[in-house]
């Protein structure tokens, strides 16, 4: 990132992969809220609107990840606090993670959109430094993502 932190610039991330596995497959996973932080303590999966799943992860701490939105197979949006863990989802504290699911000739493309950042309620170097650690994370994220659809395919 340059010096030059603009903070309209730095709000929307946005990836896309390539997932070589059944549309009912990757819809399991994506739809699954909070599936991106690794927990040893996985909960009931609950698709509801309104619903608020809890993450643990032992580096990072607690997350409570809260459905948005889904319509099924194409799409799922979540909120959580990234920037604020171990706390609870409150207004200034959250951003928006928009799944895009749909099929395709060589497997099915999922894009992932998380936005929001320069709207939290925090100073400009945690939102910046958020948005860093969020952008290599979510590289992270679609690859295991990818992993975990593939390896079910060929299991």
């Amino acid at each position: 990132m340059d010096d030059n932190y603009d903070s309209e610039s730095y709000d929307r991330i946005e990836r896309q992969i390539m997932i070589n596995a059944t549309l009912d497959r990757v819809w399991d996973l994506v739809s699954t809220p909070g599936w991106w932080v690794p927990t040893k303590a996985e909960e009931p999966v609950v698709r509801t609107p309104g619903h608020q799943a809890v993450r643990h992860n032992e580096t990072y701490g607690r997350f409570v990840v809260e459905v948005v939105s889904i319509e099924p197979k194409t799409y799922a949006a979540f909120r959580w606090a990234s920037q604020f863990p171990n706390e609870e989802l409150a207004p200034g504290r959250t951003t928006l993670v928009e799944f895009r699911v749909e099929p395709g000739d060589q497997g099915v493309n999922v894009s992932v959109v998380e936005s929001g950042f320069a709207s939290l309620d925090a100073p400009e170097a945690q939102r910046k430094a958020g948005f860093e650690h969020n952008t290599e994370g979510w590289k992270l994220e679609m690859d295991v993502l990818k992993e975990q659809a593939e390896g079910a395919a060929t299991a």
